[in-house]
């Protein structure tokens, strides 16, 4: 039987508390929150004491987010009830904790404590609470009585350290690690911590020798490699920086991200720097073997291999990451782009059929297929996989790339009438996508058809983007057709200016001259040009 907490209830008071109390008890099992409170407000009616209620009662009144009611029973249990209760107490605490009370929060705990002495969970929580009252005395005092009942042990002299770091007492907070090694010198995450306080305080030399010290005991462990590395970065001591970065990259206790973060240090210096670039290929390998269903590792190494421009190996890598995870789309992104890199077009087509499989809403991948198939002078099936993008096509921008994709292909095609057609739609759909005005107006010049409306179009586009090298071509292309080789010839010396690696803007300037019949400008385009395809 369940008493009430008042020794005055005569037996029929005690058994209509029970009745009420008891059903109040059910209602919250079945989650009935609302209904249960107004039992155990009835509860307490006929037991005006029973501290037991008011517990419940601040309970749900904190489910409820009815937190000043909540605070309020919280206290009123704990002041009702004569002898010490834990839950009641800790209760209270964590009200208080959770209302930014700090102060009287690390109170109660620091009571408990007292009631309490055998359990550890009190003196960290009274630290705790002191500390985010920043009475960082009281947390240490709280703290030093914990060591005195338990011991030295982890617990207490990491959280010791942490408050003497905060507080700038560096010199105390290497103390307390150094009395924790000296408990067990064997245990290496003692020595670990030692070693990260060693840092805090600007001691590297015994950081190192610390570090050393817990390989010296176990040699797999990596964290140790780890921070030796990040240490010998910081002195500028590249080659033991790398030596232990290498080390490090083969144990399991150093995260994945971890590593690829480290790995990403030496992207910057990867095309200049020999040294790096076969650091960064070295660790790379040591990911892929050390992970081998991991896709990061793969990507990493695609990666370095696009940044130093051999996108066939890039490739292979992306591909052996599909093969783990064929579900994410970035990686079918990443390899769409390589193969437009490697202007492998049937490639493209495979693989684009592939994904669509998996991503038929991805109007990108209608748009690779499409030009893929122009590239390969299939213009028919270029219309048509631009066409099946459409039906599923939304965005704005998404159609427009679709039709500049068929409208390319009408022109490949010699059907101008219908790839006009094409543009006007576009236009209508975005009448100021300069790269739909340049597209439209450069087709036009290449016909020498309506100059005055490819001129216009251009203009529009080069408001826009006045140091387009491309929108200035076409513009300098409309000038030849209206055979101004003059103003051409400006224009098109700017291009090559703003971009001197564009094979188009040689041909162009070639044909220039040829028109104006200077053979020896000719030779000296044709010179650039070679030169070009080349490299």
């Amino acid at each position: 039987m369940v008493k009430s907490n008042s020794r005055s209830l005569d037996y029929t008071t005690q058994k209509k508390f029970e009745k009420v109390f008891f059903e109040a008890n059910k209602q919250k099992i079945l989650e009935n929150k609302e209904k249960a409170l107004e039992l155990y407000t009835q509860a307490l009616v006929i037991d005006q004491k029973s501290h037991a209620t008011m517990f419940q009662m601040a309970k749900l009144y904190y489910q409820l987010e009815k937190y000043s009611e909540a605070l309020y029973w919280a206290e009123k249990t704990v002041i009702t009830s004569k002898r010490y209760n834990h839950w009641y107490s800790g209760q209270l605490a964590q009200f208080y904790n959770k209302f930014g009370k700090y102060s009287q929060s690390a109170g109660v705990f620091a009571s408990m404590v007292g009631n309490e002495p055998e359990v550890r969970e009190n003196y960290v929580e009274a630290a705790s609470q002191y500390f985010n009252a920043k009475e960082y005395g009281k947390s240490v005092s709280i703290l030093k009585q914990m060591q005195a009942t338990f011991g030295i042990e982890m617990e207490s002299s990491t959280r010791l350290e942490y408050v003497y770091t905060a507080t700038n007492q560096r010199d105390k907070a290497v103390e307390e690690m150094e009395r924790l090694v000296a408990e067990d010198p064997t245990e290496i995450r003692y020595k670990g911590f030692l070693a990260e306080t060693y840092l805090g305080a600007n001691q590297k030399l015994k950081a190192i020798q610390t570090l050393e010290e817990v390989i010296a005991l176990d040699s797999t462990t990596g964290k140790a490699y780890f921070a030796l590395f990040g240490i010998y970065s910081d002195e500028g001591e590249k080659e033991l920086a790398a030596k232990n970065l290498l080390k490090a990259f083969k144990y399991d206790d150093v995260s994945l991200q971890q590593k690829m973060q480290a790995s990403s240090l030496y992207f910057s210096a990867l095309k200049r720097d020999t040294t790096s670039k076969s650091l960064l290929i070295k660790l790379s390998d040591v990911l892929v073997a050390e992970y081998p269903n991991q896709i990061e590792p793969l990507m990493l190494k695609g990666d370095i291999y696009g940044v130093l421009g051999d996108f066939e190996e890039a490739r292979d890598y992306n591909r052996e990451a599909l093969r783990i995870n064929a579900g994410d789309y970035k990686l079918w992104s990443r390899l769409i782009d390589f193969n437009t890199r490697l202007k492998d077009d049937k490639s493209q087509i495979e693989d684009t059929e592939k994904a669509l499989e998996l991503f038929p809403n991805f109007v990108e991948l209608y748009t690779a297929n499409g030009y893929a198939h122009i590239n390969l002078k299939e213009y028919a099936e270029a219309i048509d996989i631009a066409d099946q993008g459409l039906d599923i096509a939304i965005d704005k921008a998404d159609k427009t790339e679709l039709l500049l994709c068929q409208a390319s292909a009408y022109g490949k095609m010699e059907d101008f009438d219908k790839a006009d057609k094409i543009f006007d739609k576009a236009l209508l759909i975005s009448p100021f996508n300069s790269t739909v005005l340049n597209n439209y107006s450069f087709s036009l010049a290449e016909r020498k058809t309506r100059l005055e409306y490819a001129d216009s179009l251009i203009g529009v586009a080069l408001k826009m983007e006045p140091r387009n090298p491309f929108f200035l071509d076409t513009k300098a292309w409309i000038l030849y057709a209206q055979e101004n080789y003059t103003t051409a010839l400006k224009i098109l010396n700017k291009c090559m200016e703003i971009d001197p690696s564009n094979l188009e803007y040689y041909e162009h300037a070639k044909a220039v001259f040829m028109a104006l019949g200077n053979q020896t400008m000719v030779n000296d385009m044709q010179k650039k040009i070679d030169r070009l395809n080349e490299k």
